[in-house]
């Protein structure tokens, strides 16, 4: 498992960033996600969500999960991956006293 924790002055495009072609925030496949509390999409190996956090490093915060041990084809951990990202964002946005 890999994490990438970030925070920008300015709204992240998920959807870029899950494209990029770079290791840091890639992510295969990726569908935003409906009903989230969150800005979050989740693709077949990983995960990136986004919340509104003010802090003196910028004002939204970004979280990135990637599984880089699962192959690009493989559809099977999609819904783990995302009900783990419906639990441990909110969590983490909490703890980080972003709520």
């Amino acid at each position: 498992m890999r994490f990438r924790f970030s925070w920008d002055a300015d709204e992240a495009d998920l959807m870029y960033l899950a494209k990029d072609t770079g290791k840091v925030s890639g992510v295969n496949a990726p569908r935003y996600l409906n009903g989230a509390p969150y800005k979050t999409l989740v693709g077949t190996d990983g995960a990136i969500s986004q919340a509104v956090c003010k802090t003196k490093a910028g004002g939204y915060f970004t979280l990135t999960f990637q599984l880089p041990q699962v192959k690009l084809t493989d559809q099977s951990h999609r819904n783990d991956i995302e009900k783990f990202m419906r639990a441990y964002f909110p969590a983490t946005v909490k703890a980080l006293g972003c709520a």
